[in-house]
């Protein structure tokens, strides 16, 4: 005959089970939220490095002064000129999808932010979406493992 006792580590671990599915849901949210701040943050980065690879332009400010422009190349993410497509960056999570790009949330995204993404027939494509994803792809699975992992107790 095999007799089975509960003690105070095993009513833990049935708890934990009991509690699986709304634990692991919370880890995917709370990770989700944390990635899309992580590709905010480093595709806004990428947009105002310097120095890109393509052509150098002379253009004109509101205040009508000259100063250089440096364009990016096809497949840089795009080079900062006025701010206005890189600062509606944004995301949102939903229970099961982080969605992310340019006019997710409140701030509408300008009409040539396709252009840029996606090229034209006179413009190849500046995938700063694209690119954000891919160099944050490994930050964004560390995160899934470390928030599961820590509502799970670390086993992951």
């Amino acid at each position: 005959m095999t007799k089975i006792t509960i003690d105070s580590s095993s009513r833990k671990a049935l708890a934990k089970i009991e509690n699986l599915d709304k634990l692991t849901r919370e880890g995917v949210e709370y990770a989700a939220y944390v990635s899309g701040k992580g590709l905010v943050k480093t595709t806004s980065a990428e947009i105002l490095k310097k120095p890109k690879g393509g052509r150098v332009y002379t253009i004109r400010t509101a205040s009508g002064r000259k100063r250089r422009h440096v364009a990016s190349a096809a497949g840089e993410t795009h080079a900062n000129m006025t701010g206005k497509l890189r600062k509606t960056l944004s995301f949102k999570v939903a229970p099961t999808e982080l969605e992310f790009g340019y006019g997710v949330t409140k701030n509408d995204a300008p009409d040539y932010a396709k252009s840029v993404e996606f090229g034209t027939s006179r413009m190849k494509p500046r995938p700063s979406l694209q690119n954000g994803i891919n160099s944050e792809t490994r930050n964004i699975e560390t995160n899934f493992k470390q928030q599961i992992g820590k509502r799970l107790g670390n086993k992951l």
